[in-house]
């Protein structure tokens, strides 16, 4: 592959299909660049650390399920809304399930990178809530952007020892996750930067 040619997409095939094979936390940029045939060199380019490839498919994640077809009912509350989109990308997620419940499995050895995509997990969790009909500006949005990210990185473990054929498990833990995150989410309704008008009461 030459550097006129890159495709990220390839990158990050290369590092998922590296973590299921050997785990995440030994995985090396070397490895990525040989599996993905580039020169580690112009890896690190474009991407200068594993974290930065792991936030790029994070980041793909999102774009298909923003592109996806958003599954609503007009009476839905913003807790069903946000249920909806999170299991949305659950099921984008799945079919690299292997690979990211590997790396979920890995991460808390890699407290460093773990800390390092922590800002750019909080700004994805903007757009959902903006989806569901929630503002995520200011302060208040703030807050609930890390609440709602809490919550998803909550219901991906549940998800990645979730054998169910339905994902019967993990449907249910994030519905406990919201369902104890509404005493909250009710509070800040009743701060600036409040819900959206139109949009069925759900606590958030």
């Amino acid at each position: 592959m030459t550097e006129t040619s890159f495709d990220p997409s390839d990158v990050i095939a290369a590092a998922l299909r590296l973590a299921a094979e050997q785990g995440w936390r030994r995985l090396s940029m070397h490895d990525i660049a040989e599996a993905a045939g580039l020169p580690a060199e112009t890896l690190r380019r474009h991407f200068p650390c594993k974290t930065s490839i792991l936030l790029a498919y994070a980041k793909e994640v999102e774009r298909r399920a923003a592109a996806a077809p958003t599954p609503f009912e007009a009476e839905d509350t913003v807790r069903d809304r946000l249920f909806e989109l999170l299991m949305q990308r659950i099921d984008i997620l799945s079919e690299e399930k292997p690979s990211v419940a590997r790396i979920l499995q890995d991460l808390p050895a890699d407290p460093l990178g773990a800390a390092a995509a922590a800002p750019e997990v909080l700004r994805l969790m903007a757009p959902i809530l903006d989806l569901a009909g929630v503002s995520a500006a200011g302060p208040v949005g703030w807050l609930r952007c890390k609440g709602l990210a809490g919550i998803w990185l909550a219901t991906l473990c549940a998800w990645a020892k979730d054998d169910s054929p339905d994902h019967a498990r993990t449907m249910a833990a994030l519905d406990g996750y919201l369902r104890r995150a509404e005493p909250v989410a009710r509070l800040l309704s009743g701060l600036p930067s409040v819900r959206r008008p139109g949009i069925a009461p759900g606590g958030f």
